[in-house]
């Protein structure tokens, strides 16, 4: 392997620049152990510094996954693309959920107990028909968890498969005629859980983007609520209001 020249950018992007060469020529196989530090510093004649920065930018692109005991491991061979949703207007709203598919889970039913209900913005004790799924990108890398909660005195949900990639709020109004007026929204950083960096494939405790959303109907009540939890390193949200006199 010829070693990286020497140059005024970054020692790190020769590095990285060879590399990604290299993992998009398929040199390595998806799945299999990535060289470590220590060989990448011996093969390259590079410092440990610069072999560091090119493994976190190719982490940071989904290239590979790095963790502490057991080695860095190749995930793909072209990099995630970082999705963007940007919100104005019910059409963004449509366009998000189309670009993006669901696999939803088995349904239940539950009372917001006052933990929950602190987190939902609701009142204690009410009652929800609640269904998780995950929502998946074009490629099929999980984007974000979901889990959206009904009024179980406005409507009834379906099985898994009744929504397909419908959004929840669009079959609410199709199915039971609640039409949507308008909504509110909570946007805060929180630590995964255990069980939600399995289905996010992260390490757990990895920091996430949480967005709550309250519908609401033509009387002001709300009647759907959804957390959507989202792997914060793929995420970028925004939001453009037009402030007229």
């Amino acid at each position: 392997m010829t070693k990286v020249s020497a140059g005024r950018r970054p020692r790190y992007e020769g590095v990285y620049a060879d590399l990604r060469e290299r993992i998009d020529s398929g040199e390595f196989a998806v799945g299999s152990p990535f060289p470590t530090e220590v060989q990448l510093c011996a093969e390259l004649g590079a410092s440990r510094y610069a072999v560091r920065g090119a493994l976190q930018q190719l982490e940071e692109e989904g290239l590979l996954s790095r963790r502490r005991g057991a080695g860095t491991t190749v995930l793909r061979h072209t990099p995630i693309q970082t999705f963007r949703h940007a919100i104005g207007s019910r059409a963004d709203l449509l366009h998000y959920a189309h670009a993006t598919h669901m696999h939803w889970e088995e349904q239940e039913r539950l009372s917001a107990d006052g933990q929950l209900a602190r987190q939902l913005g609701c009142d204690e004790m009410r009652e929800w028909h609640t269904m998780q799924g995950v929502r998946y990108d074009d490629h099929d890398m999980p984007l974000c968890i979901v889990r959206v909660y009904v009024d179980v005195t406005r409507a009834t949900l379906p099985d898994e498969d009744g929504f397909s990639d419908e959004p929840v709020y669009e079959w609410l109004h199709r199915v039971h005629g609640i039409k949507p007026s308008g909504l509110s929204q909570d946007i805060r950083a929180k630590m995964l859980t255990p069980a939600e960096a399995g289905k996010l494939g992260e390490p757990i405790g990895v920091s996430a983007l949480q967005i709550i959303r309250r519908y609401f109907d033509a009387a002001n009540s709300i009647y759907l609520i959804s957390v959507n939890t989202f792997r914060s390193r793929d995420f970028v949200y925004n939001m453009r209001l037009e402030l007229k006199d």
